[in-house]
């Protein structure tokens, strides 16, 4: 008889494990479930260049000179840059014994609820991808914020444009750090991208996910020599991240979350954000600060404290869908779970 690893091949006793005492399907309590609202922002472009995306930047411009009567001036001419940024495929398969789901007391709920769990977790992949994505590590991969040097390093003290030190200078180089971004997501200064003809059409919805229903077919079974029919689900996000303007993304470094002594690991300042909110692009526009929550519920105290003049926070939205939102100087900060607690010192 062929056996599967947990986790490989969705196996009779995990479908159990799925039943209540009744034998109905159960309502599966997902404790992995995350809450990263980054999702609710990301703008979409389909490559222009099959599964690549190009633009075009000034690298440098003229910058002209004075002159007296009768003296000329040296020629000059404006330089650009070609940016390219290339797609990930990111799938995955869910492929199950057909009599499998057949002798559950729900077939249609349970294959359901295993395609809700594949695309909880492969949400969260895309998510971490896009601050930990390394292309040089993996080179299927795409490269995430946090591997992108001008992301990456820090800038001299007092010149900082793009990123900003928590610690100004002084964290220790223990693992214990995390961090901020700022993302001024639309046209022309940071989208996520997806290939030609991708078969979401281009779709902006908060769960970037598709899937799709291949229904039943005779497959080999993990064997590799005999048949057996199954179920097939096939998962799809193929997509990217395309920075058009560096300077939309910035990023404050060395938020300690451990050991906190303010002497080499510094607990969340305001001072960075205020660095950071002056070097803002734009007008700020469709900027979102984005941190994990160790980092926000230390923003919402702050805000809770009197005489505070650098956060709000007030509920926004209606009814059930009504929730607190907290503002540094206007601009949203959201949580983001997959921003780590395990970030390395930043130098």
């Amino acid at each position: 008889m062929t056996t599967h690893a947990l986790g490989t091949s969705l196996t009779m006793l995990e479908l159990i494990r799925r039943e209540d005492p009744k034998g109905n399907l159960a309502q599966i309590i997902d404790v992995l479930s995350q809450e990263n609202r980054i999702l609710e922002d990301i703008t979409w472009l389909e490559c222009n260049a099959g599964t690549y995306y190009e633009d075009t930047r000034v690298a440098s411009e003229p910058s002209g000179s004075e002159r007296s009567y009768d003296e000329g001036v040296n020629g000059e001419a404006g330089v650009t840059e070609k940016i390219i940024e290339p797609t990930c495929l990111f799938n995955a398969l869910s492929e199950t014994d057909v009599m499998k789901y057949q002798h559950s007391p729900d077939p249609a709920g349970a294959r359901a609820q295993e395609d809700d769990i594949f695309a909880g977790g492969m949400t969260k992949t895309f998510v971490s991808r896009l601050f930990d994505g390394n292309r040089d590590t993996d080179p299927r991969m795409i490269m995430g914020i946090n591997n992108r040097t001008l992301y990456s390093t820090l800038q001299t003290a007092g010149s900082e444009t793009d990123v900003f030190d928590n610690a100004q200078g002084n964290a220790s180089s223990t693992s214990n750090k995390t961090s901020i971004y700022c993302i001024q997501w639309g046209a022309k200064r940071v989208n996520c991208i997806y290939p030609r003809n991708d078969p979401r059409g281009g779709s902006s919805s908060t769960l970037p996910i598709k899937m799709e229903d291949y229904g039943k077919s005779i497959q080999t079974d993990p064997g590799g020599t005999k048949k057996r029919p199954v179920w097939q689900t096939w998962f799809t996000n193929d997509f990217g991240i395309f920075i058009h303007d560096y300077r939309c993304i910035k990023r404050v470094v060395n938020i300690s979350t451990t050991n906190i002594d303010e002497v080499d690991d510094f607990g969340f300042s305001e001072k960075p954000l205020i660095r950071l909110y002056n070097q803002l692009h734009y007008g700020g526009a469709g900027a979102v600060l984005y941190c994990n929550r160790t980092v926000l519920t230390q923003a919402a105290l702050r805000a809770d404290e009197k005489g505070n003049a650098y956060f709000t926070q007030q509920t926004e939205g209606e009814g059930p869908f009504a929730k607190p939102v907290t503002r540094f100087w206007g601009i949203p900060m959201k949580l983001v779970e997959q921003i780590g607690n395990d970030q390395a010192y930043v130098t």
